[in-house]
């Protein structure tokens, strides 16, 4: 029986340094990935500012939505979808801006009486006008004369409300911002970093194991920044939106806190992105045979309670979230049995095993 074509490459080339020689090489692709990433945060801090602005930008959308329709169903407008009510919504969500009740005093007790003013001359710099003041005693004797609380008249009028996040410590912003400049930095960096550290472990693998990096890493890269585009652009909106809306339902004030919110901010698009390579992690599992395909198709009702508690784990301890993200990861679940079924097995990962001698 004639035995299988060997690769092209020999299986034990380039195979003659050292462990120490190794170290080195090692040593040498992380300064340099480290050097560009240094880089990159110099070039990032100069971003960090717009980039914070950036993030916050959703949830003050949330707020300003969530403080409109608050106010409106607290008088009386039940049916904010009416087209009636659009116009004084967008205006309040436009300008931020939230009702609040006050009670006016009533008219004929804000004057004082004659013998509560008295006059003196301003020396220094209108001596020929004099400055009115009031006796000490007089506030009191106006707040002796008040009427009844239930003499007093209610109005309505209208504020501008806080939609930003807030600071408890006084080195908290600027510890934000070099984390904001280190993640803009990383992300602009990152083609150098990847290939420093690439060059270092690309020289310990085969031409065959090569060519599984440069097919399936563009994959990979694709599938992760549809993840975060997916939980910033679209999912964020509405978690906030749920979250704000359960805070409301029980009576309490938001007050957001900028640590908390860009760790957040941070998580969500992540769990998303690292839950967005299932079909690579169905494939790579298929190749080296612990799964095969037929198994994927009989368990995929196990494998949606998987997802629900992977999508449970990697979003924030809320429902909107991990149901927007265990409902396109059911997607992806079959789309990684087609991928198993149609993408054809290579030499090497997943084909049979043959002698290198």
């Amino acid at each position: 029986m004639d035995r299988p074509a060997l690769p092209k490459d020999d299986l034990f080339e380039n195979s003659t340094m050292t462990f120490g020689e190794h170290l080195e090489e090692l040593r040498s692709s992380l300064v340099k990935a480290i050097m560009w990433l240094g880089v990159g945060l110099c070039v990032g801090l100069f971003f960090a500012n717009d980039v914070i602005r950036f993030i916050q930008a959703p949830l003050q959308g949330a707020i300003q939505q969530f403080n409109a329709d608050r106010d409106l169903t607290s008088l009386g407008y039940s049916d904010l979808d009416d087209p009636e009510i659009q116009p004084l919504r967008e205006f309040l969500m436009r300008n931020a801006l939230v009702w609040e009740t006050i009670y006016e005093i009533p008219e004929e007790l804000q004057t004082l009486a004659p013998d509560a003013i008295e006059s003196n001359l301003d020396a220094t710099d209108t001596p020929d006008v004099p400055a009115v003041t009031v006796k000490p005693y007089a506030m009191k004797e106006l707040l002796q004369q008040l009427p009844d609380p239930t003499a007093l008249q209610p109005k309505i009028q209208l504020r501008e409300s806080k939609t930003s996040v807030s600071s408890l410590k006084i080195e908290e912003p600027f510890m934000i911002w070099v984390k904001a400049g280190l993640i803009v930095g990383a992300v602009l960096a990152s083609p150098m970093i990847l290939y420093h550290l690439w060059s270092f472990v690309a020289s310990g693998l085969h031409a065959h194991e090569r060519r599984y990096v440069y097919l399936y890493m563009p994959i990979s890269v694709i599938l992760f920044s549809s993840g975060v585009v997916l939980a910033f652009f679209l999912v964020l909106h509405y978690v906030l939106t749920f979250l704000l809306a359960f805070n409301g339902s029980m009576d309490v004030a938001v007050e957001p806190r900028l640590t908390y919110y860009v760790n957040f901010v941070l998580m969500l698009p992540l769990g998303f992105g690292i839950a967005f390579q299932l079909p690579l992690v169905m494939l790579f599992l298929q190749r080296i045979g612990l799964f095969e395909t037929e198994a994927y198709i009989q368990s995929w009702k196990v494998a949606v309670l998987v997802i629900f508690v992977m999508s449970m784990l990697l979003t924030p301890a809320d429902v909107t979230s991990m149901v927007a993200l265990a409902v396109p990861l059911m997607f992806l679940y079959f789309l990684g049995i087609l991928m198993c079924k149609f993408i054809p097995r290579g030499r090497g990962l997943g084909s049979a095993a043959y002698d290198p001698a």
